[in-house]
């Protein structure tokens, strides 16, 4: 029996596994889809990138730290060099403008922030009370010089009275003596005798008047009769008196005792009495200033006078001025305060304490602009500067105190 060959279209009917498709090969030049190309090594090309990363990684972890604590080093090396403080103002000489005598105020001539010079005239006081008073000083003068010619007259009279009556007094004596001796020897009467010896008391009574008298104008005369007029007591009470009268006169017209600004000159009042020594208005000083500082204590260690000073003022930025440390005051702030500190109280907190001292403009600085009380900033040139051979005494006098006091230490432990 012959066997039927089934056609090809009807093979996939059959239970046998197909097989799998056969899979196109592919183009030459294209690259397989599915797996992915092998590297077999670094390429040339990345080497660089990656010696640029370690020089990087090098730089920002080695050359960058060292950079910067060398910078820190040199700063703290120089660091010690300036000494500087905000803690200043600006100062200048006040004058509070208070009259010598008492009166009405009759003229003006100043007015707000009028800069005057020394000498110049501000007001005036009634001067009429005063001229008098300087009329009777005066005559009181002329008065004394009389005086003092009647006294040298009166002393040289008396001088000439008391010669006439020492010798009327030795005369005396003698005839009383005479009498005397003749009343012993019956020559003579008692009568004459009284007689003279009442002469010889009337002389000396004489005597002793006229020699008062003169003590009494040597007295007057200062105890030197001899003396000039310019050394006569009254005369010099008189002459004070007409100097007091003088000045108070002169003291009428009230003047600048330095040059500067008026300043609160409306307080002045036309009319107005004002009592001697009464404030009346101000003059600031705007030439020779200064500046008081008042830097730590711990800032001071090598602040001398005459050292250089670099000035900053906050109302004028980016202007700057020199001078030089004139004075470094004696005592801390809080030692003139009126409550000063109680250090050896129970509750005490240290505080670091600051020390005035004065800073002194240049000659050569032009300080037109500045005002007194203006708010500064000091930088002292100490010329101070740290080594390496210091910072290895410090660390080797550090050590020698560490072990030091571990040595001591450990010898008081039991």
């Amino acid at each position: 029996m012959s066997q039927v060959k089934p056609f090809p279209r009807d093979r996939k009917d059959d239970a046998t596994p197909a097989q799998p498709a056969p899979v196109p090969s592919p183009a030459p030049d294209a690259a397989p889809p599915s797996a992915p190309a092998q590297r077999p090594g670094p390429q040339p090309a990345e080497a660089p990138k990656r010696r640029r990363r370690g020089f990087s990684r090098f730089v920002l972890l080695i050359v960058v730290p060292a950079l910067a604590l060398a910078g820190g080093f040199y700063w703290w090396l120089s660091s010690g060099r300036y000494v500087s403080t905000d803690n200043a103002y600006i100062g200048a000489d006040k004058v509070l403008i208070t009259p010598q005598v008492t009166g009405p105020i009759i003229h003006v001539d100043v007015v707000e922030g009028q800069h005057v010079k020394a000498g110049d005239k501000l007001f005036e006081i009634d001067p009429a009370p005063y001229r008098t008073a300087l009329a009777l000083a005066k005559a009181r003068l002329e008065a004394a010089k009389n005086q003092y010619a009647n006294l040298q007259l009166t002393f040289k009279a008396n001088a000439e009275q008391v010669k006439m009556s020492e010798e009327a007094v030795r005369v005396r004596q003698a005839d009383f003596d005479r009498k005397s001796q003749l009343a012993k020897s019956g020559a003579g009467t008692q009568n004459d005798k009284d007689t003279s010896n009442a002469a010889l008391i009337q002389a000396q009574q004489i005597l002793a008047f006229v020699t008062q008298q003169q003590q009494s104008a040597a007295i007057q005369l200062g105890g030197k009769p001899d003396a000039p007029l310019e050394e006569f007591p009254a005369y010099i009470e008189a002459k004070a008196q007409v100097e007091d009268a003088e000045r108070n006169l002169r003291n009428t017209e009230v003047v600048a005792p330095i040059p500067g600004v008026a300043t609160q000159v409306p307080q002045i009042q036309l009319g107005r009495v004002i009592a001697a020594g009464t404030p009346v208005f101000s003059i600031v000083n705007d030439r020779d200033l200064w500046i008081d500082a008042n830097p730590k204590e711990s800032d001071l260690t090598y602040v001398r006078p005459g050292l250089p000073v670099t000035i900053s003022v906050d109302t004028f930025p980016g202007r700057t001025w020199r001078g030089k440390v004139g004075a470094i005051a004696p005592a801390t702030g809080a030692q003139f305060a009126i409550l000063p500190p109680q250090n050896a109280s129970g509750n005490w907190v240290k505080v670091v304490q600051r020390v005035p001292l004065r800073v002194e403009f240049n000659p050569d600085q032009d300080t037109s602009d500045l005002r007194a009380g203006m708010s500064t900033v000091v930088d002292i040139d100490t010329g101070r500067q740290r080594t390496m051979a210091g910072v290895w005494a410090e660390i080797v006098a550090m050590k020698d105190d560490l072990f030091g006091s571990l040595i001591s230490k450990s010898k008081a432990s039991p």
